[in-house]
């Protein structure tokens, strides 16, 4: 008898851990993805544009300053930005150049 009951304890031990993660682990939610996905959104990223010896910016920060360097590293040009959307017209040399808005950086052709 006592054999018997071991083996059906095993039996139930193995079929609940068969079939128990499954029911612990799934949770129904009723969250739309559109909704998940605005809450998980970052603040738009920094655009930056540059054609001919115009440089266009986009979404970005207040205050932050829009820094111009040579390829070799040299600050050319440093503007504050004063809106968060702006066309600012640039005098200088053509060529290859990397423009920095706070954590944003991009290499641009200034022709």
């Amino acid at each position: 008898m006592r054999i018997v009951f071991c083996f059906l304890l095993v039996v139930v031990i193995e079929i609940f851990s068969v079939f128990t993660p499954s029911s612990l682990f799934a949770q129904q939610t009723n969250t739309p993805l559109s909704d998940v996905a605005k809450q998980r959104s970052s603040p738009p990223s920094v655009e930056i544009i540059a054609i001919d010896n115009r440089i266009k910016v986009l979404n970005a920060p207040i205050g932050s300053r829009l820094e111009i360097y040579s390829v070799v590293g040299i600050k050319v040009v440093e503007i504050e930005m004063k809106q968060p959307c702006g066309e600012y017209v640039v005098n200088i040399a053509k060529g290859y150049y990397i423009i920095r808005i706070d954590e944003t950086v991009r290499k641009v052709a200034i022709r």
